[in-house]
């Protein structure tokens, strides 16, 4: 009905909105920017999904988020007042982990991100290791030459890490030297707002300094990838038509409801503005095209009023 044409629900008649809703089974919401900000729930935010999920609607988080576990991700959740569970929860880490499980992956995996990887990989009886507080104490040169590389490694995952230094990344990019190691990231999201004029650096920003000095390309196992979904599709649990993503960020969110065939809404309580939105709309190249959002809201509060 409103495909990528960003229209803002608060500006045609509430019936209409509602008439859409009702076509919509399923609701995917991303966490950070949409649900919550770090440890703050967004206002609002609680009461929307519980009606959501109250009308009788699946419910799904799906985010790009590495840094907890999926049970972990349920405990704050849980915390803040949602209503969800762990069974409803999907991060960019258990797409790792799910993919090198579905590949039979029986070598190791060197993480340059957060210990929650190591867990949901370990899920999957993959082993995998962080170096977590590797410091440069000597020239780069003589680091890198007297450096052990594993040999059983095979696959380097690169997350958002708060301990990222020099050290990480040259032992990552000496591993990628091999090209029979997979060179897998968790997402491209390069930065977080905190605050005003104040961010905080994403995986993206530490996945493209890996690419640069390295050149290889990574495979992204976050959104915008389906891969993150795969299992639910396949099984039929998610109907692409009557699936709805709400999130905060063109180039993830957006993008990833683009590539599911969901139906999508961008609200501003994140990353992406109204601006990004017409630069998009503006631009030539397709893919940009494709992160085009189909409804627009200024918060996920404002979803309320239309499901009385």
């Amino acid at each position: 009905m409103f495909k990528r044409s960003c229209t803002d629900l608060t500006k045609i008649p509430k019936e209409k909105v509602r008439q859409w809703l009702s076509t919509i089974e399923s609701v995917i919401f991303d966490a950070d920017g949409v649900l919550w900000h770090l440890n703050l729930p967004i206002d609002g935010a609680v009461e929307t999904l519980n009606m959501i999920k109250s009308t009788g609607r699946q419910t799904f988080v799906v985010t790009n988020h590495s840094g907890l576990l999926t049970h972990e991700l349920a405990a704050k959740a849980t915390q803040f007042g949602f209503d969800l569970q762990e069974r409803q929860m999907l991060s960019s880490g258990v797409s790792v982990a799910k993919f090198l499980g579905s590949k039979g992956f029986k070598k190791k995996v060197y993480i340059v991100g957060e210990p929650a990887i190591v867990g949901e990989l370990a899920k999957e009886n993959i082993c995998s290791f962080l170096v977590p507080k590797e410091k440069l104490l000597q020239p780069m040169e003589q680091f890198a030459k007297d450096m052990h590389l594993d040999p059983e490694v095979g696959a380097v995952v690169i997350g958002k890490d708060e301990g990222f230094n020099v050290p990480k990344i040259i032992r990552a990019s000496s591993y990628l030297q091999d090209p029979n190691v997979l060179f897998l990231g968790t997402c491209l999201d390069t930065a977080y707002p905190v605050g005003k004029d104040r961010i905080i650096v994403g995986a993206g920003a530490m996945v493209a300094s890996i690419k640069a000095i390295t050149g290889r390309k990574p495979l992204i196992l976050g959104k915008p990838n389906p891969w993150m979904i795969d299992q639910l599709l396949q099984s039929g649990k998610l109907k692409p038509e009557s699936t709805l993503m709400v999130g905060d960020t063109l180039y993830t969110d957006m993008l990833f409801a683009s590539n599911c065939a969901f139906q999508s809404l961008l609200v501003g309580t994140g990353v992406s503005t109204l601006k990004d939105v017409r630069l998009c709309r503006n631009c030539e190249e397709q893919y940009k095209k494709d992160m085009l959002p189909d409804t627009y809201l200024p918060s996920l509060a404002h979803l309320q009023e239309f499901l009385c």
